[in-house]
């Protein structure tokens, strides 16, 4: 059987770990679940969700300058893309205003998009 030469594509997927801080985080500690031990709590949904949302909305940091303008873009990409987690009986819960401003301090080492990158990612998913 002749061998026949084909070109062989690899694909790479670099994956980076989503690194924060909470440092910063008025009582940071109140944003986790208590069991027993603190180092065995899991940090409360809604703000795993917001910590998470960090990526997708370009926003690395929240301030008090900038908290509006997160919470802007989580709601609109809860909009199109659904709510960032649900309740025990499946109803979706969007991330609320408060939420975004009690994360004020949150750091991650997430990626930075201008306005038009963002909205030009949100709306990638779509034909248009």
């Amino acid at each position: 059987m002749d061998r026949v030469d084909c070109p062989i594509i690899y694909l790479i997927f670099i994956t980076m770990a989503l690194n924060w801080d909470l440092s910063k985080v008025e009582n940071w500690k109140e944003l986790f679940n208590e069991k027993g031990e603190f180092e065995n709590s899991r940090m409360k949904f809604v703000y795993e969700t917001i910590l998470m949302r960090t990526m997708s909305v370009g926003i690395r940091t929240i301030t008090e300058k900038n908290w509006k303008q997160f919470y802007a873009r989580v709601q609109m990409w809860e909009k199109i893309w659904g709510a960032g987690h649900y309740s025990d009986d499946m109803r979706p819960m969007y991330t609320k205003e408060e939420d975004v401003k009690r994360m004020i301090g949150l750091w991650t080492n997430a990626g930075e998009f201008s306005k038009t990158e963002f909205l030009k990612r949100l709306s990638s998913g779509f034909a248009i």
